[in-house]
């Protein structure tokens, strides 16, 4: 009987040290050895309501259970030490205008009050721009080109005006065959002999900061735009050469007549 009693006594034991192993308390908390790191990403943009700047983290993977876990940034900001991310859904930000734009802070995950992972992160080097919009498309005849022009909010902003653009194009049919311009401008002509006559076509663009002060990544594409190019007929290749000679004479006319 008292071996009996000694068995169930080393199965006990056992069981408890299986217990504290497996990550779990017995009050059913996270054990700190088995905590996960939680790895994340964080992007900033600013001015995006007038003088408030918003800063949006997400966890690196989308199956995490966040229910219990916060987000806390410390550090550059301007009359308090710490402050407290909002969440909606997977998603935690923070609408403030308490950045100071200058020095790093410290992004961190919290667990009940206890900080689990850490990441050092300066503001104006995390800059996502906005995205581009009302990106329009105008075929010009007697240039023969079609000018595309595209509008963004970064121009009326005071911090990250600076930007380079990413236009990008293909024809509908060829779905992975998409040609890319880079340029600083919102505007850009396509020389319509570079395009397939009586085709249609898909644009869109996309912005990043271009500063040394001010870095960051890709904004979000625009919404797409789609236009279709004139067919090419045998009067167009006729009065295309002929429109072109008709310009360089009145040119030179005009030239002429100035002296």
């Amino acid at each position: 009987m008292m071996i009996l009693g000694t068995a169930f006594g080393m199965v006990f034991y056992l069981l408890q040290v299986v217990s504290g192993e497996s990550g779990y308390a017995q009050n059913g908390d996270f054990d700190d050895a088995e905590l996960d790191d939680y790895p994340f990403s964080c992007y900033s943009q600013l001015e995006v309501d007038g003088s408030q700047h918003l800063l949006t983290c997400t966890f690196d993977d989308p199956d995490v259970n966040s229910t219990n876990l916060e987000f806390e940034i410390c550090g550059a900001l301007l009359d308090v030490k710490c402050l407290t991310f909002n969440k909606m859904q997977e998603m935690y930000f923070i609408r403030t205008k308490k950045f100071l734009l200058i020095g790093d802070s410290e992004i961190c995950v919290k667990l009940k009050g206890k900080k689990i992972t850490c990441r050092k992160m300066n503001v104006v080097k995390i800059v996502k721009p906005e995205a581009p919009f009302d990106i329009r498309v105008i075929y010009r005849e007697g240039a023969n080109d079609f000018l595309v022009t595209f509008n963004t909010s970064h121009l009326q902003k005071k911090y990250v005006k600076e930007l380079l653009h990413e236009v990008a194009y293909r024809q509908e049919k060829h779905e992975n065959d998409w040609m890319h311009v880079n340029l600083s401008s919102t505007k850009l002509a396509l020389l319509q002999r570079k395009l397939q006559p009586d085709a249609m076509y898909e644009i869109k663009v996309r912005s990043i900061p271009n500063h040394d002060y001010f870095e960051g990544f890709w904004s979000e594409w625009s919404p797409s735009f789609h236009f279709r190019t004139p067919e090419i007929t045998e009067l167009n290749l006729l009065c295309g050469p002929v429109s072109r000679i008709i310009r360089r004479l009145w040119n030179n006319f005009a030239r002429n007549q100035k002296r």
